[in-house]
């Protein structure tokens, strides 16, 4: 059972495009939470291209999470999705996605997808919540966790809105 929400994070109106002055905090919570992080320069890139990156910041304006997507059309992609550590088991990132998902489907998308490790059960749990199912797989798509691992798959999720 998940500890009760941080009374500091309670307006979802604190969350809102990312900045520059916030890709570093971005970088870092990126690199510990992804075994295949992205450089600085590629959410530099990111952000420049268009990407959605979206922060949520606490009243003290340390970062609680992100959410780092793409539109293509009237499908979202969620690239990647990440909670502090500090913030983890609150459910914030089930706050957060449902926040994203009712956004997207008022602006027009009617799809949306993803890819997720087999391994990650907790991600895989929080996103058939919120009503993907998977519907294929991509082989050896993920770098290895730790050196003289396998490849590993990609289970690959969708959700219509």
């Amino acid at each position: 059972m998940s500890a009760r929400p941080n009374p500091l994070l309670e307006n979802m109106e604190d969350i809102r495009p990312a900045i520059q002055d916030d890709l570093q905090a971005v970088f870092e919570l990126n690199l510990v939470s992804f075994a295949e992080a992205w450089s600085y320069q590629a959410l530099i890139d990111a952000l420049e291209q268009g990407y959605d990156l979206d922060v949520w910041l606490t009243v003290g304006g340390e970062l609680v999470a992100y959410y780092l997507g793409r539109d293509v059309m009237d499908e979202m992609h969620i690239m990647q999705l990440a909670v502090a550590p500090a913030f983890r088991r609150q459910g914030l990132a089930t706050r957060l996605m449902r926040h994203i998902l009712e956004h997207k489907r008022c602006s027009g998308m009617r799809l949306a997808w993803l890819e997720v490790r087999p391994s990650n059960t907790a991600a895989q749990r929080l996103y058939t919540r919120l009503g993907f199912r998977i519907i294929g797989t991509r082989k050896n798509y993920y770098t290895p966790q730790s050196a003289g691992s396998p490849h590993e798959d990609a289970l690959v999720m969708r959700c219509d809105l």
